[in-house]
């Protein structure tokens, strides 16, 4: 089989099976991940033949992926603000939409004089803290999440990418930080409620629930929490970042109003959608 016969055969699969959007960009990223082969080199070895080990692995990925599994979990990466992340079915899959978050993180860290402590809270991968603490060198950087393994895929991608990360906390929320303050928190918690769970794709049911499902009506119990309890935590004028649904912004960013947060502001995705809140809290800690 020539490297062309497989790109036009999992072309013609994935159409016939509706399982993307953009099926040539699919078959390319799994074909590259078999061959080592860059997407463009793939097309300057077009007629050049697979051996029959590539042959068995693009087709164990191709079944993959035609049981929906996510391109990222398949071939183990994914890019997150033009930086190669290891991604495992253990954790979230990062998403451009998120860099948002970053960027708004960035931005306050950039008005502060002196500490620079950042709690990134349910971390996942690390994509959020990572990037920032190695595009704001000044910040001192702790990842944190309920789950142990994920911790483990967020170390790996720290050491991987050479960051300053050395804090690797696993914790429910704030149950391990009794006295500590930061800066700055970040959060991309689970926010996703019930009834939306159910209409999920295929594609994203792969991910795990305990990143992604909030339990309540409304989708907004940790979210809540997290704004509660980060009062106790954040220095005098410290911030929060917490990303959410569209759906649930207004409903955030009254709670942040109601437990005293000022200079409440959302922000925009990729897609011009509503995505995040941040607020400053101006409490009387030092």
């Amino acid at each position: 089989m020539r490297i062309k016969e497989a790109l036009n055969g999992a072309v013609k699969q994935f159409q016939q099976h509706a399982i993307s959007d953009t099926p040539l960009l699919e078959a390319s990223l799994l074909l590259s991940f078999v061959t080592n082969l860059t997407r463009e080199q793939l097309y300057t070895h077009y007629e050049e033949e697979l051996d029959p080990h590539q042959i068995a692995s693009f087709h164990k990925a191709l079944s993959f992926r035609l049981d929906h599994t996510p391109i990222a979990y398949i071939i183990g990466k994914k890019e997150f603000y033009a930086r190669e992340f290891l991604v495992t079915p253990d954790v979230l899959i990062p998403r451009g939409d998120t860099e948002v978050l970053v960027e708004t993180a960035l931005s306050i860290l950039e008005k502060i004089d002196g500490e620079k402590s950042v709690l990134d809270l349910c971390t996942g991968s690390g994509c959020i803290g990572i990037t920032i603490a190695l595009e704001h060198k000044e910040a001192k950087v702790t990842l944190s999440d309920i789950s142990s393994k994920a911790l483990h895929v967020a170390h790996i991608n720290s050491i991987s990418l050479d960051s300053p990360i050395t804090e690797f906390v696993e914790s429910n929320l704030f149950d391990a930080f009794d006295g500590r303050l930061f800066t700055l928190i970040v959060s991309n918690p689970p926010y996703i409620a019930p009834s939306w769970y159910r209409e999920l794709s295929k594609d994203v049911l792969h991910e795990p629930s305990l990143a992604l499902l909030d339990e309540s009506e409304d989708g907004l119990s940790l979210i809540k929490s997290i704004i509660s309890i980060s009062k106790g935590h954040l220095h005098k004028e410290g911030s929060l970042v917490i990303e959410c649904d569209y759906r649930q912004i207004e409903a955030v960013m009254k709670e942040f109003t109601f437990q005293g947060f000022n200079e409440v502001t959302y922000y925009t995705d990729l897609g011009n959608k509503r995505r995040l809140v941040s607020g400053r809290y101006a409490c009387t800690k030092s």
